[in-house]
């Protein structure tokens, strides 16, 4: 059983848990249930709001059912255009969402939802989540170090580079998980050129991959989504070098997703589902310009020095959506 066929068989038994313990099936199986799922969220919480940032906040919050049903509709079709239009959906969503949600980071938090809409070949969001303009992060979590080095290849940020190298290589000094080890190493083998140890790397992190935790799942697990970006990142980096990566043997990496990314000139992903009329400010949301993260400075002294600005990215997104209604 391949890993398509295995997160069906996950995903049934998932919504048939789900009826068994309280009467309903969730994850939805089929394409009324999950209109039925959004429409129950929709009447219940999303027709009366105190001010129009909260409406956008709750409408990204709470219609998300298109996550796993979108995957599953994809696998069970074998259909490549169908996934990388539902990894378009789902990374927009999730990062969206995490734009306005507070966490106590900054803008690094969301890299592996980047990552995850880099296989959808979405690399218009790196102007939006990881500015130029922004300061680059201390280095304490692997996703700060890792998004140095990405800004450092995306942007050909020069003066920054030997910096976001002397964060990583300290950072790979210490006791970290072997996930954070060959995310950081694999930016750097971008960085180096060295095709040996990026095929190292992406082969590791599959293996790293499902000896992961929460939040992942095991339907999360069938499929690593931000293996692939990765992956894809080197293309828009250097293509030639791109060209000599191999790809991981692994049943959670797709050969098939790829083969068929190479075939169709590596498309953007798009809308995998339009929402119904009542419903139309979920795809005004998505149909207006994405919003660029800033930072505030954290209030006390001592520790990180900045910090997403939520407020700011909930009214950035809520205007643009208002200029085209």
């Amino acid at each position: 059983m391949d890993n398509a066929q295995k997160y069906i068989k996950l995903y049934l038994e998932e919504s048939q848990k789900c009826f068994k313990k309280w009467g309903y099936y969730y994850p939805p199986r089929d394409r009324n249930e999950f209109e039925s799922c959004n429409r129950e969220i929709f009447e219940e919480h999303l027709n009366d709001f105190k001010t129009e940032v909260i409406k956008t906040e709750l409408h990204i919050g709470l219609l998300d059912a298109t996550d796993e049903f979108g995957f599953y509709e994809a696998f069970r079709n074998n259909d490549n255009e169908i996934l990388n239009n539902v990894l378009y959906q789902v990374t927009r969503q999730r990062l969206l969402d995490s734009g306005m949600t507070a966490s106590g980071t900054d803008h690094s938090n969301v890299l592996m939802t980047a990552a995850s809409a880099f296989a959808c070949n979405d690399f218009e969001i790196i102007n939006h989540f990881f500015p130029k303009e922004l300061p680059h992060s201390k280095g304490i979590y692997y996703t700060e170090v890792a998004t140095n080095l990405l800004k450092v290849l995306y942007y050909k940020e020069d003066e920054l580079h030997d910096g976001a190298i002397e964060k990583a290589d300290k950072f790979l000094s210490k006791k970290i998980t072997t996930w954070d080890k060959y995310v950081v190493s694999y930016f750097l083998s971008l960085i180096n050129r060295d095709v040996t140890q990026a095929d190292f790397c992406l082969q590791e992190l599959c293996t790293a991959y499902q000896k992961m935790g929460y939040p992942k799942s095991n339907l999360d697990k069938c499929f690593a989504s931000e293996i692939h970006g990765m992956y894809r990142f080197a293309r828009i980096i250097d293509e030639a070098f791109f060209n000599k990566i191999s790809r991981p043997k692994h049943a959670c990496f797709f050969e098939a997703f790829e083969l068929w990314q190479e075939e169709h000139q590596y498309p953007k992903g798009r809308m995998f589902y339009i929402y119904p009329q009542e419903m139309d400010y979920m795809n005004k949301i998505f149909e207006a310009q994405l919003p660029v993260m800033s930072l505030i400075g954290a209030k006390s002294p001592k520790g990180r020095e900045h910090y997403k600005d939520v407020e700011q990215f909930a009214a950035d997104l809520t205007e643009n959506v208002k200029h085209i209604l």
